[in-house]
């Protein structure tokens, strides 16, 4: 039993590995063993040898065997059970090549597991190449051009801001000849364009402050672009004190021209036939309704209040005045007639006293507004060359 697990068991000593590189003869076929164990195990034929004067030799008879062990005391033990694989053709075993551990790599024998693994590795490395790029590129890239937008921004806020600031003398100009009662009407028309470009130039600073800050990432901060905020909002403020100023004076303007035409008319008589009285009457119907549109076109605002007031106090008696002052005339009574005439320039002089009046305040406020808004111009022109 010893014996036959050794032979059993030979197969695990590393002997196979030897065959196949070489290093061992290969071992004998299945087919060759057992010719090799019928040769060993044929006995030579061997003469029977006769005793001397014995001339013919003794006879044999084979009994064949029953199965009984007769007197002998062994046991009988079957052989074991050994299986041989079926030959070939050849009758010679086929041995599988085994590959070679030395051999080229081939990845297409990887299993999908691994060949997946790979791939994704390397797709992973890409990915995580593109994305340092990126974060490089922002780094170097969004500051220098976050520096250069809020360069630009600035710049336009000091064009018009300046542009602004530069034209605020000319804008108490304008001031001056329109609170002022001596102006001629010409030095009154030559403040129209002055208000118009003072309001264009806020204008031009509101447009600038509209424009859209440049937008940060959240993890790139840039003290340039930080800025921007606070700035925007102070041009926004001086703009909207400029486009303030603008219109205050062209209100004043609108007072200061319609008022004194209010009540206006050629020197009327006391006396008149019924012709002439034809003639007044038309007159003084299409004056009332100059006066009125005037009125109508007149900006209701708190500094001409008072004066708003007191023009449409005098619109409105000024219509009963023309049917007293015709009725008057109709009837000959030119002693009525004189009183309403003196009536009328009572109005008129009420009205350039309240005109006066209000220009006066209007002229203290506004020019403090103005000086005040070239002290701002001038600080925040200041912030906007700190960089």
């Amino acid at each position: 039993m010893t014996k036959r697990k050794q032979h059993r068991d030979s197969g695990n000593d590393g002997s196979w590995f030897l065959e196949i590189v070489g290093a061992l003869p290969p071992a004998p076929t299945p087919s060759e063993t057992i010719a090799a164990l019928e040769t060993d195990n044929t006995l030579p034929e061997i003469a029977p040898t006769l005793a001397p004067g014995t001339e013919n030799p003794p006879t044999v008879t084979l009994t064949p065997f029953d199965g009984s062990t007769g007197t002998s005391t062994s046991t009988y033990e079957p052989a074991l059970h050994v299986h041989v694989e079926a030959q070939d053709d050849t009758g010679e075993m086929e041995i599988p090549a085994v590959p070679s551990v030395f051999g080229p790599f081939d990845d297409t024998q990887l299993s999908p597991v691994l060949d997946m693994t790979r791939r994704f590795r390397w797709s992973t490395v890409a990915f995580g190449v593109f994305v340092l790029a990126m974060v490089v590129l922002a780094v170097v890239w969004v500051p220098t051009t976050l520096n250069r937008d809020a360069l630009g921004i600035r710049q336009a806020y000091a064009e018009t801001a300046l542009a602004l600031r530069q034209y605020l003398p000319t804008s108490q100009s304008a001031l001056d000849a329109i609170t002022t009662r001596s102006s001629v009407p010409d030095e009154l028309a030559a403040t129209i364009p002055m208000i118009s470009q003072l309001d264009r130039r806020s204008n031009d600073l509101e447009l600038a402050a509209l424009t859209a800050l440049p937008r940060q990432l959240r993890f790139l901060t840039n003290d340039a672009a930080d800025t921007l905020g606070p700035l925007q909002d102070t041009a926004r403020i001086i703009a909207a004190q400029g486009s303030d100023v603008a219109r205050q004076l062209a209100n004043a303007y609108a007072y200061r021209t319609a008022v004194p035409a209010l009540l206006a008319s050629e020197d009327l008589p006391t006396a008149a036939d019924a012709q002439t009285i034809s003639a007044l009457t038309v007159l003084l119907a299409s004056s009332l309704v100059d006066d009125s549109s005037a009125l109508t076109d007149l900006p209701d605002v708190d500094v001409f209040a008072v004066l708003n007031e007191a023009v449409r106090t005098a619109v409105e008696r000024y219509a009963v005045w023309q049917d007293e002052y015709l009725t008057a005339l109709s009837q000959e009574d030119e002693t009525t007639a004189t009183a309403l005439l003196a009536e009328r320039e009572d109005m008129r002089a009420a009205l350039g006293k309240a005109l006066d009046a209000s220009l006066s305040a209007l002229r203290i406020e506004l020019d403090q507004q103005i000086v005040d808004l070239a002290s701002d111009l001038d600080v925040f022109l200041a912030e906007l060359t700190q960089i």
